[in-house]
């Protein structure tokens, strides 16, 4: 009979986060599932030196690449641009 010693049993049900459940040995672990990667596009454009200055300082101190911080204070300035959401009309011929 292999049954751990009901000691064991509590200590490592103490070890569990609260609110999981225990797995059985001869089934895998459930996989949460992994959250898509985005996708990139190649843009290149001219930014002020002191904009460049910052974001370099800002990249080095948070250790956070500056495509990261750049799309994130992207993604703050189009929540507040409306028109940003709003698709461009196709050109008549």
């Amino acid at each position: 009979m292999n049954t751990p010693p009901k000691a064991t049993q509590d200590a490592v049900s103490m070890l569990r986060k609260p609110g999981t459940k225990a797995q059985p040995s001869h089934q895998a672990p459930i996989a949460s599932p992994k959250p898509e990667k985005p996708v990139y596009s190649p843009f290149s454009s001219r930014i002020t030196a002191e904009n460049q200055l910052c974001l370099e300082q800002l990249a080095y101190w948070s250790r956070e690449a500056k495509v990261d911080i750049l799309n994130d204070a992207l993604e703050a300035y189009f929540t507040s641009r409306p028109d940003s959401h709003q698709a461009i009309p196709v050109k008549k011929r």
